[in-house]
């Protein structure tokens, strides 16, 4: 497993390995619940700066939101550890971490994921 301290976060919400070696899998952290996909089951990712799409073989994760460009540039090159989708209150009120401090980065507003058409 990649060493977090030598992540970079590009946005709150998503965490991005920078380290030489690639990391083995992505988690998604939903509100109630979290997944986690490894890498080697990736199938393509998708998508614009608002919409993206990352499919692996048995799911779909579908990430809405702003400033998604640099997520989707990691993604293709599977260098993400994970995704978390953010309180409702922290995205509506552009807040986010401890103190509810003010946030203007990219961010995303909804994650859904779904099994894959079979």
């Amino acid at each position: 497993m990649p060493i977090l301290t030598q992540s970079v976060s590009v946005s709150e919400d998503w965490q991005i390995d920078e380290s030489d070696t690639k990391p083995p899998s992505l988690a998604v952290q939903l509100r109630k619940s979290a997944y986690v996909f490894p890498w080697f089951r990736f199938v393509y990712a998708k998508g614009d700066d608002s919409l993206i799409e990352i499919a692996f073989a048995s799911h779909r994760v579908t990430v809405r939101g702003h400033g998604l460009a640099a997520l989707l540039a990691a993604a293709s090159a599977l260098r993400v550890i994970r995704i978390v989708q953010p309180m409702e209150n922290e995205y509506k009120f552009n807040v986010r971490g401890p103190g509810a401090q003010p946030y203007t980065g990219p961010g995303i507003a909804s994650i859904t994921v779904e099994a894959a058409d079979e």
